[in-house]
């Protein structure tokens, strides 16, 4: 069998090398041209589209200039008066500067035969740029091409050294006048670096062994290459560029001997610029690597059926080997190394070792189960949710064995308690912290209803507990229990808010009669809960309290919509604000679901009408609508909702108006760079940073929210979270150790939010990274 086996080995991967190595070296050789081919196409055609967006920014650029009061207003005078001069000179300035892309600008006044830069003005024959005077004082200067790239050289005075710079320069002519001539002229110049690093960036092989790509104009003139030198020269003389500005087709790829080497040419044409984009590549440069390739794929393949065959000669004698350690390992440790094995194989010995220890983890787990503190919360969630599908005979013995303070069979009642402002509660307070004013809240409601009923606190969210209470035999209406509880839930609220500063929101539900009624009765609360958005926070929710709500008759308000809408396309925020609020008075009787139904639909109409808002702000807002679908599950009351529509309304107007606080983006820096140097920090919250830059927090919290997308603990967390994984993927340390470095404490809370943040648990994060570096190092 091991000869059958040896011999069928190597003949099959033998024969599979051969056929494998062969079909890919033909393959490889035979698509390696048309690959190339497709790729320098590709590169062309992104440098062609980079050409046109610069044209396209240029021109627009240019035509806002000359829709800017300020500037229109030096270009429009009749005299040379400072005040007009210095508001254009500012205008200018503030325009050009943001616009990396852009080398200078003029405004030139023919009335008073001036120019006008972003920093000073001269008469035009003190004007440095003489070409651009004897071009716009020439008769045919109107008839230019109005806004067409004009490569030129421009002079640039450094000290003493006169030096001078590319450009692609624009002339926009202000026309409008009954003699066919013009009154002012915008000239801007666009830096031809710009395109030319743009081109570099594409092809990070551009200008080595021979490889080219330049851009000619229709007379065969360079109007960028990686070397600024050939700039304006014209190669039109050259054969292949000759064939390139003949060809009718817009693009072509075509084999040509240039300086006795074989070159592949590829092109690229731009109907809009009438420009060509042309790409050399030595023939020998892509071919040399498919030699290559064939070389190393013919030695991997010998490798392999190298290792192959040893593998196997091998494998028969190493079969035993970890068996025979595995069977002495055990024993030694089970203390029965001394004790003769009678009529028993290594197998089955290892099997009656696993046996055991299977029975002794068994018994650890139990023990364990009887002792952990969760379970209690974990059973009665899981009976409350419905999620325990279990007879109620071993329901109530499970209840017993757990010790739960409550009858299931008898009746019952159930309200609920939330946090209000968690998001708030998140930010200022470390994972420790907020562990212990949650259990300072279950104690608070479980000693005040004790005082009345027998009862369980239940953690059923994050931000929420449910208090099942024991009601026994007693009879009365349901109004007395309402009166009851609701008295209970007061005094619940006074207390937390006295003792821990922290405000709740009660929830009344409804007496439950049998155990089967409970589940219904948690998602009757659940959903009575969410009107705390109506009704706000530290309020108390009954059922009766909804008794005017009215879907059927609810109709959007399509008219204040628009109105809301316009008012944003005039920059009116406060008019926009005035329209929101007209919308929600029309929900005041609509359920939960048609208000946030209502919220969503609103932002999405904001959303589709932001371009007719906003030009070109498109992906700006991105930013602003991931973050408003973030806090959507999060918002507790409609004042939230109108503070995040109202900043909505004024960070499109900001957008509108063009503003930009540098301070701002500083503060979120530091605040980033703090969080990076001291993630370990266990104490680390919005809190503590906001302290450290003597700063608001509430108002921290928002800009940095604003600038990342992120809340401030979201991104501490994400920080930690990233450092986490990195110690577990190179590192040997333990999960405790690990926790305490990057400043987490052992929680179920951070196995969930791990779990949650990578898709698996950490052990089993340990476990793949374990069994990938075990790969890594038999290979």
């Amino acid at each position: 069998m091991y000869k059958k086996l040896l011999i069928t080995f190597v003949a099959s991967i033998t024969a599979l090398i051969i056929i494998l190595s062969s079909l890919l070296y033909y393959n490889y050789t035979s698509s390696s041209i048309e690959t190339v081919k497709e790729m320098k196409g590709n590169i062309l055609s992104n440098i062609s589209y980079s050409s046109v967006y610069m044209d396209n920014i240029a021109k627009k650029f240019s035509q806002s200039l000359m829709l800017n009061n300020s500037i229109m207003s030096f270009a429009y005078s009749k005299e040379q008066d400072i005040l007009t001069i210095s508001g254009a000179m500012k205008t200018l300035n503030n325009l050009t500067i943001p616009n990396s892309y852009i080398y200078s600008t003029y405004i030139y006044n023919k009335n008073i035969d001036t120019f006008l830069t972003t920093n000073t003005f001269y008469d035009s024959h003190d004007f440095y740029d003489k070409e651009i005077v004897a071009m716009l004082k020439s008769p045919q200067a109107v008839k230019s091409p109005s806004l067409y790239p004009i490569p030129r050289k421009i002079p640039v005075t450094d000290g003493s050294k006169v030096n001078e710079i590319n450009v692609y320069t624009y002339l926009l002519f202000d026309t409008n006048n009954n003699k066919g001539d013009f009154d002012s002229a915008i000239v801007l110049n666009v830096d031809a670096d710009w395109l030319r690093l743009t081109i570099s960036s594409l092809d990070n092989k551009m200008g080595e062994d021979g490889n080219e790509i330049f851009v000619l104009d229709e007379k065969g003139d360079i109007v960028s290459h990686y070397s600024p030198d050939m700039f304006k020269q014209n190669i039109s003389d050259q054969s292949y560029i000759r064939d390139v500005l003949q060809t009718v087709a817009p693009s072509g790829t075509f084999f040509k001997q240039l300086h006795n080497k074989k070159y592949v040419v590829s092109y690229v044409s731009s109907d809009e610029l009438k420009w060509k984009f042309i790409s050399l590549t030595p023939y020998d440069t892509f071919f040399s690597s498919v030699k290559k390739n064939g070389l190393l794929t013919l030695a991997f393949c010998l490798i392999v059926l190298i290792l192959g065959l040893l593998f196997a000669f091998l494998a028969s004698k190493k079969l035993y080997h970890p068996i025979g350690t595995l069977t002495k390992g055990i024993k030694q440790k089970l203390g029965q190394e001394s004790k003769p094995e009678k009529n028993i194989d290594e197998v089955s010995f290892l099997s009656t070792a696993f046996n055991g220890m299977i029975d002794k983890t068994i018994l650890l787990e139990n023990m364990k189960r009887n002792t952990a503190p969760l379970l209690k919360n974990d059973f009665l969630k899981n009976v409350i949710t419905g999620q325990a599908y279990l007879p109620l005979e071993k329901i109530l013995a499970k209840g017993k064995e757990l010790q739960v303070e409550l009858n299931l069979t008898n009746k019952l009642f159930l309200f609920m308690l939330k946090i209000d402002f968690y998001k708030d509660f998140l930010d200022q307070h470390n994972e420790k912290d907020r562990s212990l004013y949650k259990i300072g809240i279950s104690n608070i409601a479980q000693e005040i209803t004790n005082e009345y009923y027998r009862n369980e606190v239940i953690e059923t969210g994050f931000d929420q507990f449910t208090l099942l209470v024991d009601i026994g035999e007693e009879t009365e209406e349901s109004d007395s229990y309402m009166g009851i509880f609701q008295d209970i839930v007061t005094r619940i609220q006074a207390c937390v808010k006295k003792y821990l500063n922290i405000s709740l929101t009660g929830t009344l539900g409804h007496v439950i009669n049998s155990p089967d009624q409970i589940k219904y009765a948690y998602e009757k609360t659940l959903s009575l809960s969410m009107y705390r958005m109506k009704l706000g926070h530290h309020s108390i929710i009954t059922s009766e309290m909804l008794n005017d709500l009215d879907d059927n008759s609810f109709q959007f308000p399509a008219s204040k919509e628009k109105q809301l809408i316009d008012s944003l396309k005039l920059g009116n925020s406060e008019d926009a604000k005035e329209a929101y609020n007209d919308i929600i008075q029309a929900m005041e009787h609509s359920s939960y679901d048609t208000i946030l139904t209502s919220v969503i639909y609103l932002f999405f109409s904001i959303y589709n009408s932001l371009n007719r808002i906003v030009e070109g702000s498109q992906s700006t807002f991105n930013a602003i609508s991931i973050d408003f679908f973030n806090q959507v599950a999060e918002f507790e009351t409609l004042e939230e909702i109108e503070r995040t529509f109202f900043k909505l309304f004024d960070d499109i107007v900001l957008m509108k108006d063009g503003t930009k606080d540098k301070k701002k983006n500083m503060i979120v820096d530091n605040v980033v760079h703090m969080i990076h140097a001291n993630y370990a920090d266990k104490n680390l919250t919005l809190t503590s940073i906001a302290e450290a830059l003597s700063i608001s927090s509430v108002y921290l919290g928002r800009l940095f929210k604003n600038a990342t997308g992120k809340s401030v603990a979201e991104f501490i967390t994400t920080v930690r979270m990233e450092n986490i994984k990195d110690l577990l993927g190179q590192t040997q340390m333990p999960i405790n150790d690990i926790l305490d470095r990057c400043g987490i404490e052992k929680s179920n809370y951070f196995y969930t939010s791990f779990k949650k943040y990578f898709g698996v648990s950490l052990t089993e994060y340990r476990l793949q990274n374990v069994k990938v570096n075990s790969e890594k190092e038999i290979l």
